[in-house]
């Protein structure tokens, strides 16, 4: 005979398995949120154990401004000792201007290390742009994401112009179709398209020091890249590659490994030839855009910075919406030193696009702690913008 016993318990069973789902999703981020109301933007991983926060001073921001009219600056620490660095749409160093000197992509070298009370430690030359505010004439144009110095040659990913593709490669804006990389052997004064265009998106380099350390402790040395497969931008993927196949076709020449996880009884890394089997080492449910890595050799960690924009819009982006993550190594697991909505006070003026903030190893002093870092953006911050930053450690 029933008693209604089973019953009520079969009912309180629910009733509590319900209040524990509720109660877990009530601490779930993002999960509970105010009709009306705009939700909290949440950094996707937690704090970092390491690192407690990161401080940065935005007062010499104009002081320390070079190269108006110019954007992009990604940079390479070469065998010389100096940076060398692509600008996009302006005039460089020499032009400093929109419109003086101006060629859709140009290469400059970077000297000395900034110091926040003289703007003129840091001195940039024009190497390749439009003469005479440049040594040498550029031969084509486009945009350069990231940039590798390795044993001493320089490597450029970018989306390139060529005679082939319009009367006017060196003043034609906006990312070229040749989605491809380019190679300087003489310090950025002649650079070498590889003859192909690849489909998939090339990624940026990891910079693990001058002329290319491997921080990874890969034998022979490898370089790093992070990217992003077409059509996903929540998460980031990573390959290797030796360095003399950087100019190899990636589709004919299987010259790339992907990081496909960890091995479980040593956690070391394992590798496929196989494109389809890299799995995600870095996630962002509010979109990941400009992806830049370096690795701080005094702390024996990687930094990374992303940008960030949750309505899926990238339009929507800006220079302020910006995270900065560390991992002890390339594939994490990562956690988070800091996630903005308008770092340094920035938003308003460079909303609608994020370029990157990139911390060159040149630039990362000796304690590990303190640190200079390039950005560009909009209107005045369409330009090489310096900002210094300080690490505290817990």
């Amino acid at each position: 005979m029933n008693n209604g016993t089973g019953v009520l318990t079969a009912v309180g069973a629910k009733l509590g398995l319900g209040l524990l789902i509720l109660l877990v999703s009530a601490c779930a981020p993002g999960a509970l949120r105010t009709p009306g109301v705009q939700p909290k933007i949440l950094a996707p991983y937690p704090h970092s154990p390491l690192i407690s926060t990161v401080t940065w001073d935005s007062s010499g921001i104009t002081a320390q401004r070079k190269a108006r009219g110019s954007d992009l600056w990604p940079c390479a620490w070469a065998a010389d000792g100096d940076l060398y660095c692509a600008w996009g749409d302006g005039g460089g160093f020499d032009g400093n201007d929109d419109n003086i000197g101006r060629v859709s992509l140009g290469f400059a070298r970077v000297r000395g290390t900034p110091n926040a009370l003289d703007p003129s430690a840091v001195s940039g030359k024009n190497i390749w742009g439009a003469p005479p505010y440049a040594e040498v004439a550029a031969g084509f144009g486009g945009k350069v994401g990231s940039i590798a110095a390795v044993k001493g040659v320089l490597y450029a990913i970018g989306g390139f112009w060529t005679g082939t593709d319009t009367e006017d490669p060196i003043h034609k804006s906006g990312r070229g179709p040749r989605s491809s990389i380019a190679r300087s052997t003489d310090s950025a004064r002649s650079w070498q398209i590889a003859d192909w265009s690849s489909r998939m998106p090339l990624g940026s380099f990891i910079d693990v020091g001058q002329d290319t350390q491997d921080a990874a402790g890969g034998s022979p040395p490898y370089v790093y890249l992070y990217f992003q497969r077409d059509g996903d931008t929540h998460h980031l993927y990573l390959k290797r590659i030796h360095p003399e196949l950087l100019m190899a076709d990636p589709i004919t020449g299987r010259s790339f490994e992907y990081f496909k996880g960890t091995s479980w009884f040593s956690q070391g890394a394992r590798w496929s030839a196989r494109e389809e089997d890299a799995i995600a080492v870095f996630t962002d449910g509010n979109n990941v855009q400009g992806p830049s890595a370096v690795y701080d050799a005094p702390l024996r960690r990687y930094l990374l910075t992303t940008g960030h924009y949750a309505s899926g819009n990238d339009d929507d982006s800006s220079a302020g919406q910006v995270g900065i993550f560390e991992a002890k190594n390339p594939w994490g697991p990562w956690r988070t030193i800091a996630y903005y909505e308008d770092w340094a006070g920035l938003k308003a003026e460079t909303s609608g696009d994020f370029l990157s903030l990139r911390i060159p190893s040149k630039w990362i002093g000796a304690d590990g702690k303190t640190l200079w870092a390039v950005f560009s953006g909009l209107k005045s911050f369409d330009s090489f913008n310096l900002i210094r930053g300080t690490l505290e450690l817990r």
